[in-house]
């Protein structure tokens, strides 16, 4: 027996092919959106373990403002490299949010590299220098490893080589240094840089790109305003 044939009224078909558009568009959309997420780098959600720890009396309450702080050394390559990037992000951090920076003392020579970034500090040179002492280490392959050698390189750039030499090597520095080397073991530094919220939170930066580094951490300075306004939820 012959079958009936079907035919598909002007209303139907356009119905189907309105949806077949919609349902292809969705698969764009969809895609698009995987397609950044991979070339972003920018993790999907937070996990502790994975994208950071919480240091030890995390639970503290915190008043002021919430506090970012890069530990970095100027013997570090990869510092230097992330430098650009987190500076960028530090000059767009709004008001209630400080930015700071604390060199660490893995090695004799990354020690005076210390005393170095709070000479500048302490001379109000650092802006004119900071950069400098990077490329001189990592660009022009200086061997920055004594205050000598270091005053060389600053002198004659707004203060003299002998005033920057006996700055690196006064009490005020020397207290700075060890307050930065006590403040890197109770935050338990593995590597630079690290980047520290609030000292609350370790931002794990093995595994992520510089770009995660600085989405994770907008994360959580999000999630220390939920906690100081009693808001709290998961990260």
């Amino acid at each position: 027996m012959a079958k009936k044939s079907y035919q598909e009224s002007p209303k139907v078909r356009r119905l189907r092919r309105s949806i077949i558009g919609g349902f292809g568009a969705l698969l764009v959309v969809v895609g698009a959106i995987g397609i950044w997420a991979i070339f972003s780098g920018v993790p999907a959600g937070l996990d502790e373990g994975r994208h950071y720890a919480p240091l030890e009396g995390a639970d503290r309450p915190r008043s002021g403002p919430i506090v970012v702080t890069e530990y970095f050394s100027y013997g570090c390559v990869h510092c230097r490299n992330f430098d650009p990037q987190i500076e960028s992000w530090a000059a767009r951090l709004p008001d209630d949010v400080r930015f700071e920076r604390v060199p660490v003392s893995f090695s004799p020579a990354w020690r005076n590299l210390a005393r170095a970034y709070y000479a500048l500090e302490e001379l109000e040179i650092r802006e004119r220098h900071h950069r400098r002492i990077f490329d001189a280490i990592h660009v022009s392959g200086l061997g920055l490893t004594t205050p000598e050698s270091i005053a060389q390189l600053v002198g004659g750039q707004g203060v003299d080589a002998e005033t920057f030499r006996r700055t690196m090597q006064s009490p005020a520095v020397r207290r700075k240094v060890e307050e930065a080397e006590r403040r890197a073991r109770e935050a338990a530094i593995p590597a630079v840089p690290t980047v520290v919220v609030d000292d609350r939170y370790r931002i794990s930066s093995t595994d992520m790109s510089r770009r995660q580094i600085l989405d994770v951490a907008d994360r959580l300075i999000e999630r220390e305003r939920e906690l100081r306004s009693g808001n709290a939820t998961s990260p």
